[in-house]
C-alpha cells in the first residue's frame, strides 16, 4: 500500500464531501434529487435497502445489510426492516420509539450499532447525501427556510414535502447575518459522525441524582448571559445536547428502561409531536430516529407499572433472540452503491 497516495485519495474525498452553496442552488438539488429532503426514517430505510435484498434456502427474505454480521434472527430484522419502510412512508408508526428487547448478550446493542456505521457511511455517497444550514447547531434542513405560506405551492409544483420549522438559533442567523434573505443562506454538506456529534448521538444512563436532563436538551450558556442579557435568547444557549445533535439522524437509548422518569417523559413528546422542549424556547422541531434498547427484566419491570402506560403506547417492541454474530464482531461496511 503506498500510504502516500492513499492520505492523498482521503484529502481528495474529504474536499469532495465540503460542497456549499446558497439555499437556491440546493432547492436545484431537490427537485432533481428528492430523495436528499428525506427525513429520518426514510434515509435510513434507503440505507438498509441501498445494500440489496435476497433469499436464502428456505425461502425468507434475507437484508443484505446485515447478513455478514448478523444471522438465526431473520424474523425480527424483517420486523425492523418493515418498521422503518412503514415510517419511511411518514405513516403513524414513525411516532413511535423503536425498542429492542432481548436477553443480555444477545445483540441487541449490535444491530443498532450496524446501523448508526452504515449511516455515517451512507451520508458520505452520493444516493445518501445529506445538507444542512452551515452554522445550524441541529444541522437544520435547509427546505425549513420557505415559509409556511408557500409550502403548499412547493408540494403542489415540485411534489416536495416539507415537515418541521427554523431552531431557534437559525431564525435568529437568518435575521442577523442575512437580514431575512432566505435565499442567501449558505446551505453545505455534512457528513454524519458519531465521533464528532454529527446526526448520531448516544446516551447513557447513570446516577439519576447527578445526570441533568441538559445532556438530551443542552443548556444556557453563562459566559453570554451578560452580553445577551436573557436565558431566551437563543445566542445565549448551547444547542449541544444529544437530542439536537441527533436531528435528522439516529439517536440511540442504551438501556433505555435504567433511565430516570425525567428522561423517559421527554421523549413521550419528541416521539408524538417531533419536538423537543428546550429551556425557555417553544417546542423546537427534531427529526430522528430514535433507537433504544434493554433486556426482559427490565421490559417486564416497565410494562407492570401503571405510571408507564403513556410511554409503553408510545414504543414498537422489537424481540431480538438467539441471535449469533460472527466472532471477529463488527466487520465494516462496505461502499454503498445504489442496489440494482
Amino acid at each position: 500500500m503506498d500510504l502516500k497516495e492513499r492520505l492523498a485519495q482521503f484529502r481528495a474525498e474529504e474536499q469532495r464531501l465540503s460542497w456549499e452553496g446558497t439555499f437556491l442552488e440546493y432547492f436545484e438539488k431537490v427537485k432533481a434529487q428528492p430523495q436528499i429532503a428525506g427525513l429520518a426514517h426514510a434515509r435510513v430505510h434507503d440505507m438498509i435497502m441501498s445494500q440489496g435484498v435476497s433469499t436464502d434456502e428456505a425461502g425468507r427474505k434475507v437484508f443484505d445489510f446485515f447478513k455478514h454480521d448478523i444471522f438465526g434472527v431473520e424474523k425480527p430484522l424483517e420486523q425492523l426492516v418493515e418498521y422503518f419502510n412503514s415510517a419511511a412512508k411518514r405513516l403513524e408508526v414513525r411516532k413511535r420509539i423503536l425498542l429492542l428487547m432481548g436477553p443480555v448478550g444477545g445483540g441487541k446493542s449490535t444491530i443498532v450499532s450496524l446501523l448508526k456505521r452504515g449511516m455515517e457511511q451512507f451520508s458520505r455517497s452520493e444516493e445518501g447525501a445529506v445538507y444542512a444550514i452551515k452554522g445550524c447547531p441541529m444541522h437544520e434542513e435547509p427546505l425549513h427556510l420557505i415559509p409556511d405560506e408557500l409550502r403548499a405551492d412547493i408540494y403542489r409544483e415540485f411534489g416536495l414535502y416539507i415537515e418541521g420549522d427554523l431552531c431557534p438559533a437559525c431564525r435568529q442567523m437568518v435575521q442577523d447575518q442575512y437580514g431575512g434573505r432566505m435565499e442567501d443562506v449558505i446551505v453545505q454538506r455534512i457528513a454524519f459522525s458519531e465521533k464528532n456529534r454529527v446526526g448520531i448521538g448516544t446516551f447513557t444512563p447513570s446516577d439519576p441524582k447527578s445526570q441533568d436532563i441538559s445532556e438530551l436538551t443542552g443548556s444556557v450558556d453563562l459566559s453570554t448571559i451578560g452580553q445577551y442579557g436573557s436565558e431566551s435568547d437563543p445566542r445565549a444557549y448551547r444547542f449541544d445536547g444529544e437530542l439536537n445533535v441527533a436531528n435528522r439522524g439516529v439517536m440511540e437509548f442504551i438501556e433505555m428502561l435504567k433511565c430516570d422518569e425525567k428522561f423517559l417523559y421527554g421523549l413521550l413528546t419528541l416521539s408524538q409531536e417531533q419536538n423537543i422542549k428546550t429551556g425557555r424556547f417553544a417546542m423546537i422541531y427534531a427529526d430522528e430516529v430514535i433507537l433504544s434498547h434493554t433486556n426482559e427484566n427490565e421490559f417486564n419491570a416497565f410494562i407492570n407499572n401503571k405510571k408507564n402506560e403513556a410511554l409503553k403506547d408510545r414504543m414498537i417492541l422489537v424481540r431480538v433472540t438467539d441471535l449469533q454474530t460472527k466472532a471477529a464482531g463488527v466487520r465494516p461496511l462496505q461502499p454503498f452503491t445504489r442496489s440494482q
